[in-house]
């Protein structure tokens, strides 16, 4: 930053409160300007800016821009560390007002946190630090960009505080929005028509991913719907994970592929143990996919029942992963939160609790002349970097409209409670894209939600359970009141292999999952089951009674 061959230096001092400080402009050993000017306010740093460039052209705007960012953010950092001592006369702060930096939609803003990296000049020479900026967009449309504050005012209501503060990025910390559309949304651009985005997703996804002709729209839907989920799942009480199963080179890892280039904060795994999995999502978010997840079945390792515990904890919002901290000589219990999208990979089922939480994808070995599996997956990067702008700009524009359909309980057809938990925030992300253009995709998205819970429910009902319901219902025709010994011994002579070793228990336990119990009769116990209730079970379950 030079002017006529006079180097342009800028000090500081803090004084107040909230990122507020005195700073000192000097051109060589001349006072050019004195202020005092509220850093964590983005209109306030450039009003200063453009007052010290004002007729002096040789002096360099963004340097100064990138410089106010700094102290911004050395400021925010140092409140942050006074912050140990509570406010005012130590009032306590509503839970409300606490929320994640990385990504929030409220009725006060919606507002999204990301990566950048600046260049320090010191006497050991100049090196490359991160820093997180803040995109907020507020109700009234105004829109800014911060130095991450611990805090932030908001006009006529209470403070948003803001935890946890990620750690400073490092130099390979992914950004994903590029610069040039950061700087055209502050400017006041327009986000692009939502049906289009939609439409460009799908197109996205097609060009790289085989289905089955009759299923391929709804599986391509689901995958746009979901990307674009991920950019405002903090809405949602849950956040459905995505299961893509198949054989081996069925077009698993081509979708992992392409999904992370897609969504938001990509968090790609195989071999991530558990504590870097949930540190890093507690740290910064982010959608994690996991490929090759049938380890998860291996319940005899520590480890992997780590990343199962978590996993399960992260499906519903405050979700977290729980762990004991060796704090000097004892012990603190730490939280780590990990409630976000995630998707999994597996050729082998997932253990049942986690299939439950999860939307079965499919797929397919694709025939041998198709060209899919030979294109280039950055053949294009422009394309992917495109479609992130623009989900970036969607998320941080449409927030309003996005806590309102969040809202919505109208829109999923009738299904049971988990399924509701799965499908809605799809089938809401449907409803508004139809609303904006995208005619039919609810429709479309709800039948195929239902055929993929008719699937999902036969896939994960176990073998032996569909025995013995069907013995019970050959032995209700056969005798009127059958015992549990009489269910054994027909479903041992339909599979002897699968019930060698049952006993009359495991059968009463099994059967009283469904809601079948034993009634005492003639000093016996027996089953009486109305055939009309049998019936319902199996239509239920997914079981085809004879």
């Amino acid at each position: 930053m030079e002017d006529n061959g006079d180097a342009l230096t800028l000090d500081y001092a803090p004084s107040g409160k909230n990122g507020s400080a005195t700073i000192t402009a000097k051109l060589g050993s001349a006072v050019i300007d004195v202020e005092k000017i509220d850093f964590s306010r983005s209109k306030q740093r450039a009003d200063f800016a453009r007052r010290i460039c004002d007729g002096r052209p040789g002096i360099d705007r963004d340097a100064i821009d990138a410089e106010l960012l700094r102290i911004a953010a050395d400021l925010a950092a140092r409140g942050s560390a006074d912050g140990e001592q509570p406010e005012g006369d130590g009032a306590t702060i509503d839970p409300g007002q606490v929320i994640r930096p990385e990504l929030f939609h409220r009725p006060e803003g919606s507002g999204l946190c990301l990566p950048t990296l600046v260049s320090r000049s010191s006497e050991g020479g100049t090196r490359v630090v991160g820093r997180w900026l803040l995109f907020i967009q507020w109700p009234d449309g105004r829109r800014e960009k911060l130095a991450l504050p611990t805090r932030l005012d908001i006009d006529g209501g209470s403070p948003l505080y803001f935890h946890p503060i990620p750690a400073d990025p490092d130099a390979q910390t992914y950004c994903g929005w590029t610069a040039d559309s950061r700087s055209a949304w502050l400017a006041g651009a327009e986000p692009p028509e939502p049906a289009d985005l939609f439409r460009e997703l799908c197109a996205a996804v097609a060009w790289f991913v085989d289905w089955p002709a009759a299923t391929a729209p709804g599986h391509c839907a689901t995958l746009a719907l979901w990307t674009l989920f991920t950019y405002v799942y903090p809405l949602w009480d849950a956040a459905p994970y995505l299961h893509f199963s198949g054989p081996a080179g069925s077009g698993k890892t081509r979708c992992f592929e392409v999904l992370s280039r897609l969504v938001w904060r990509p968090l790609s795994s195989s071999n991530l143990s558990g504590p870097a999995v949930f540190r890093t999502l507690h740290d910064a978010g982010g959608t994690l996919l996991f490929d090759e997840a049938e380890q998860l079945r291996r319940g005899n390792d520590p480890a992997v029942g780590e990343l199962l515990s978590m996993l399960l904890s992260g499906y519903k919002r405050g979700g977290c992963a729980t762990r004991l901290d060796k704090v000097g000589d004892g012990f603190k219990t730490v939280r780590f939160q990990v409630y976000g999208p995630k998707g999994l990979a597996s050729i082998n089922p997932l253990p049942s609790a986690l299939a439950t939480r999860c939307i079965e994808i499919p797929m397919f070995r694709t025939a041998s002349d198709s060209p899919k599996p030979r294109r280039r997956i950055d053949e294009d990067p422009s394309r992917w970097q495109r479609l992130r702008d623009a989900m970036h700009a969607t998320a941080l524009s449409r927030g309003g409209e996005f806590i309102e359909l969040a809202k919505r309980n109208d829109i999923c057809p009738a299904m049971s409670g988990r399924n509701f938990e799965l499908w809605s925030p799809l089938l809401a992300l449907a409803r508004w894209l139809e609303d904006h253009g995208a005619d039919g995709l609810h429709t479309l998205v709800s039948d195929h939600a239902l055929r993929s819970i008719d699937a999902a429910r036969t896939e994960q009902a176990p073998d032996h359970d569909a025995v013995l319901l069907q013995a019970l219902a050959d032995e209700l025709r056969g005798h009127g009141l059958p015992a549990p010994g009489d269910i054994l011994t027909r479903a041992q002579e339909a599979e002897p292999n699968l019930f060698k070793t049952w006993t009359t228990r495991a059968v009463s336990t099994h059967l009283r999952r469904y809601g079948v119990e034993t009634t005492r009769s003639n000093g016996r116990r027996v089953y009486r089951v109305d055939p009309a209730d049998l019936t319902t079970i199996g239509e239920r379950y997914g079981f085809e009674l004879s």
